[in-house]
């Protein structure tokens, strides 16, 4: 057992029962007081047969000295100790075993841990949640994320940087509610309003992006507008099937973001087509490519639209909107449409497709019966 350095992150290796761990402690003098604290619990734990401490619990204060500047001139005053306690990679790594445990789906455990990695830490930096503060931290976090995405060459939607704040403000909760902090840096944050995203996708516009679409992108796209799935690993990808009742004309869909089953009814051309493809099919999935199921249909979306011309942003889940606002627009009904979306209430439904529905509120008004005074 020891302490040693790996990418300048300070780590202690031990031994249990034969079976080597490793734990990394971060980056910085901070680290490696806590690894060297550690690894000397681990040790007197070992020779007195206890059980193995929790290393996200490891406190080590670290004394700042003064710094002197190149005229020998004190540039700044001892401070004392630095603030101890879970740092921001500790919490985190606690917070997603409890997402596990509450059955969170590994999609969303999986995002998660890719913002922790690679957006949350290397912008926060990996330091104890309780030395955080909203001016100090949080503001800075904010103004970083308003930027030029390194991905997309594109500013970030103020959607997004809400969603970042919303799940580290989750994680803060988290950490007090459990007692692992004691502080939240986004205790004063306001969650910024956003316009709702527009919808610009029209019957005609998806028929010039499926005539230039793989053949197995081009039937994803016609299973998605058809039962109105979620597209995605959550739903359509995920379509089998045995999960289609060709007799009743139906399609179990399982929703892994409400964990609930609906029942959506197959028009009866699109039964047909269903069991044409279903003739040829090798994998027991609905949505194939070569015989294998499909994990991601994003990019071949995204190029069959650059193909087809399209400008304006567009995504998969367009589709799903399309089937609702297209039934809406025809006349279903709004209950009916809510529960083939698998929406929890009709009021969601409502509040995020009328405005769709053109000619609703005139026809409306055209039923009421005169009032003439006599």
């Amino acid at each position: 057992m020891g302490v040693y350095q790996r990418s300048e992150r300070w780590m202690v290796y031990y031994h249990v029962n034969g079976k080597r761990h490793d734990k990394s402690f971060g980056r910085g003098e901070l680290a490696q007081a806590k690894a060297q604290v550690f690894d000397k619990a681990v040790r007197e734990a070992l020779e007195h047969g206890q059980p193995i401490p929790d290393p996200a619990l490891v406190t080590a204060p670290v004394q700042v000295v003064k710094t002197v500047s190149l005229n020998n001139e004190p540039s700044s005053q001892v401070l004392g100790q630095q603030p101890t306690g879970m740092t921001l990679s500790d919490l985190g790594a606690r917070y997603l075993d409890h997402m596990r445990a509450s059955g969170r789906t590994d999609n969303h455990i999986r995002n998660i841990e890719r913002l922790l990695a690679n957006k949350f830490i290397p912008v926060l930096g990996d330091k104890p949640v309780n030395s955080m503060t909203y001016q100090g931290d949080m503001v800075p976090f904010i103004l970083h994320f308003q930027g030029i995405s390194d991905k997309t060459k594109k500013e970030r939607s103020q959607v997004t940087i809400n969603k970042y704040c919303d799940y580290l403000n989750f994680m803060f909760h988290f950490g007090i509610a459990n007692d692992f902090t004691k502080v939240n840096p986004l205790k004063n944050w306001k969650k910024a309003k956003t316009q709702p995203r527009e919808m610009k996708l029209t019957l005609d516009d998806a028929k010039k992006i499926m005539a230039c679409a793989e053949p197995h992108l081009k039937w994803a796209m016609e299973v998605c507008f058809n039962i109105g799935a979620r597209p995605g690993e959550s739903e359509l990808l995920a379509l089998k099937w045995e999960h289609v009742d060709f007799n009743a004309a139906t399609v179990r869909i399982y929703a892994t973001k409400t964990k609930t089953y609906r029942i959506v009814p197959i028009n009866p051309i699109f039964l047909k087509r269903m069991e044409q493809v279903r003739a040829t099919s090798q994998s027991g999935f609905i949505i194939e490519y070569n015989g294998k199921p499909v994990s991601r249909i994003v990019k071949s979306f995204r190029n069959a639209c650059t193909r087809a011309g399209i400008s304006y942003p567009t995504r998969m889940y367009d589709l799903r909107h399309l089937f609702a606002t297209t039934l809406l627009r025809k006349g279903a009904d709004l209950a009916a449409v809510s529960k083939m979306m698998g929406h929890s209430t009709v009021k969601l439904t409502a509040d995020t497709y009328y405005h769709y529905m053109e000619g609703e509120k005139e026809r409306a008004v055209r039923l009421l019966p005169e009032l003439l005074a006599s």
